[in-house]
C-alpha cells in the first residue's frame, strides 16, 4: 500500500469540490483507527460491518468540522413503475455550513477476497448508487453511493491485492480514496448521482 498511514485520492480529479471536501473529510481517518486500534489490538470499525463504519465516517466528518447525520428517516421513491415517495432511511448525510454544500451518501460494504471481479465490484457500486438515486433531490445538493470495500484476510497488505483494489475503483467510480491507519487499508469508492 503506498500510503499505509494515510488518505489518498486514488480516483477522480483532485481539484473539483469532491475530492477536496471528501481529502479533507476522510484525512483524520487513518488517525482515528489507530486510536481505536491502541484502545483494543483488533478494534477498526471498518472491519465491524456497514453501521459501525458509517458511524465512524459520521465522526470523522464532525472532526472535519462538517454536519453529519447518519440512518436518518427521510422520502425516498419506491422502485414500482409510478415512483411515488415512501418513508426510507438514508445511511449518511453530510453538510459544510461555509459553502452550503450537502450530500446524501447510501453506503454499501463489501468484505473483499483478494480475487473480487470487476463486475462484482460494478454491482456492490451500483446497488450503492441506485439506492442512492431513490433518495429525494431535495435531501442534498448530490446524492452519492458509496461502496467501502475491506480486503478479506487473504488480501491483506499485498502490494498486488492493493493493485488489483486500485484497478477495480478506476473503472467505475467517481471518486475513490485508499485508506489506511487500521488492521489494513480499506476502498472508499463513490459514484455521484447525475
Amino acid at each position: 500500500m503506498n500510503a499505509p498511514n494515510g488518505a489518498e485520492l486514488i480516483v477522480g480529479d483532485g481539484r473539483t469540490r469532491h475530492a477536496k471536501h471528501w481529502s479533507k473529510w476522510l484525512r483524520d481517518v487513518p488517525r482515528i483507527r489507530r486510536k481505536f486500534g491502541r484502545w483494543h489490538e483488533n478494534l477498526d470499525p471498518f472491519h465491524t460491518n456497514e453501521t459501525a463504519s458509517v458511524a465512524f465516517l459520521a465522526n470523522s466528518a464532525a472532526k472535519a468540522g462538517y454536519l453529519a447525520l447518519t440512518e436518518y428517516i427521510t422520502l425516498k421513491r419506491h422502485a414500482s413503475r409510478g415512483r411515488p415517495f415512501r418513508h426510507g432511511r438514508c445511511d449518511l448525510w453530510m453538510a459544510d455550513t461555509a459553502s452550503e454544500c450537502s450530500w446524501a451518501f447510501e453506503v454499501k460494504q463489501h468484505f473483499a477476497s483478494s480475487k473480487i471481479r470487476q463486475d462484482t465490484f460494478d454491482k456492490l457500486l451500483r446497488h450503492a448508487y441506485d439506492d442512492a438515486k431513490s433518495v429525494d433531490r431535495g435531501e442534498a445538493d448530490d446524492r452519492v453511493g458509496c461502496l467501502i470495500m475491506v480486503p478479506g484476510e487473504t488480501a491483506l497488505e499485498d502490494p498486488q491485492h492493493t493493485h488489483h483494489f486500485d484497478t477495480l475503483c478506476s473503472s467505475s467510480a467517481d471518486f475513490a480514496f485508499r485508506v489506511g491507519g487500521g488492521i489494513s487499508g480499506v476502498w472508499l469508492a463513490f459514484k455521484v448521482v447525475d
